[in-house]
């Protein structure tokens, strides 16, 4: 099968997102014996043109200013978009959270043509302007933070290009269920899978630690991912226990943890081999959203090195995560309830580590990108065959 995925952003040249997992799938879809195209917008020479049997194609990057108006209006980006969906000729388009590059207006022409699209919604943006909690009155919080950016028919444009495609794939059922009341259809689940034979435990906790430069006398947390407060920054700096450490993977500014102070070790930047080491030194994983975090993929990588989570009781890593078997669920806006946990981890080294070896069986047997790609290839069969169908009858 010929495949066309579509994202606004692939690494290295964003680490993180959406853009991700388009890239693993993609990878997972061109081991599997297809035929898989990427477009995505960027620079000239930052991709080449063809890399592990992927061919990628690329259009110009434009800046986040206006966005949301171009997303729905910009016919030349639609065109361009368009431009390589003709030269490519796909059986199938597979887009990811298209928040701010792509657009949405190649859609309908794109199904018109008899090309089926599917989509991965990988948060809200389809339907909210940031984040949200899964109750969260997001018109108005939508309304306060944009002001004259907002574009009162950008959810209306979008949600009426995204109910053209065969499925809008969620990651996680709380994501679904909350796009669900914004009016979205074909909504089904689908978790993301990852690669199990890359992301596992890359050396000891002792060895990785020497690697690192970090005492092995001490507890150490890995806080992992964009950082900032709805991501649970000010809720981890309230509540890491004296004599603990906080290894932050990500860019945290100066300043942001103001209580742990030189607790806080920060590994800005890092690659899949960078943090494969991090979660091996760690002795457990933070994932302590604020909001609706539709699927961290924290969760499952820390889960595959061998890591328990203690994650956020908000959005889909209660999903992941079994509470109290591979990791704990908590509240986050909690402070004292996470610090407890997190005193109880210290405390329970034994247990941790038990937590840990769970999570990792419980990955090989749910989370593998095996598993995902056979799912996917299932709703492709079902778009296609349903395409192929509505075709038929147009003739007859």
């Amino acid at each position: 099968m010929r495949i066309l995925q579509i994202t606004d952003d692939l690494p290295p040249a964003v680490l993180g997102g959406s853009g991700r997992i388009a890239w693993e799938t993609a990878i997972g879809l061109r081991s599997a014996g297809h035929d898989v195209h990427i477009l995505t917008a960027a620079e000239d020479g930052v991709f080449p043109a063809t890399e592990d049997g992927i061919a990628i194609h690329t259009i110009p990057l434009r800046g986040k200013r206006f966005a949301h108006f171009r997303s729905v209006f910009d016919r030349t980006r639609e065109n361009e978009v368009l431009a390589v969906i003709k030269q490519v000729n796909p059986q199938i388009i597979h887009a990811h959270g298209l928040a701010w590059q792509m657009g949405y207006r190649w859609i309908a022409p794109s199904t018109t043509l008899g090309i089926p699209c599917v989509y991965t919604a990988h948060g809200v943006m389809t339907a909210a302007y940031g984040k949200v909690l899964e109750h969260h009155p997001h018109l108005s919080h939508d309304l306060k933070t944009m002001r004259w950016e907002f574009n009162p028919l950008r959810n209306f444009m979008i949600r009426s290009a995204l109910n053209r495609c065969a499925s809008v794939i969620c990651v996680s059922d709380a994501l679904r269920i909350f796009l669900a009341g914004t009016g979205l259809l074909h909504l089904v689940t689908l978790h993301n899978g990852i690669d199990l034979a890359t992301w596992k435990e890359s050396a000891s906790r002792d060895e990785a630690r020497k690697r690192l430069n970090l005492p092995t006398d001490k507890c150490c947390f890995l806080f992992a991912g964009r950082i900032g407060h709805d991501k649970g920054s000010t809720a981890l700096d309230l509540s890491l226990p004296d004599k603990s450490l906080l290894l932050v993977a990500g860019d945290a500014r100066d300043g942001m943890f103001h209580r742990i102070n030189d607790r806080a070790r920060v590994f800005p930047h890092q690659s899949p081999e960078q943090m494969r080491l991090l979660y091996s030194a760690c002795d457990a994983a933070i994932v302590p959203s604020v909001y609706l975090d539709p699927f961290p993929t924290v969760c499952l990588e820390a889960m595959a090195c061998s890591r328990p989570v203690i994650a956020t009781c908000f959005g889909g890593a209660r999903e992941a995560v079994q509470d109290g078997v591979t990791g704990w669920l908590v509240n986050p806006q909690d402070t004292q309830a996470l610090g407890d946990r997190l005193q109880w981890c210290m405390d329970h080294p034994d247990e941790v580590r038990a937590a840990g070896r769970n999570a990792r069986e419980h990955m090989e047997r749910h989370f593998g990108i095996d598993r995902y790609i056979e799912r996917l290839l299932s709703i492709y069969a079902e778009a296609t065959g349903s395409a192929k169908g509505s075709k038929k009858g147009m003739r007859q």
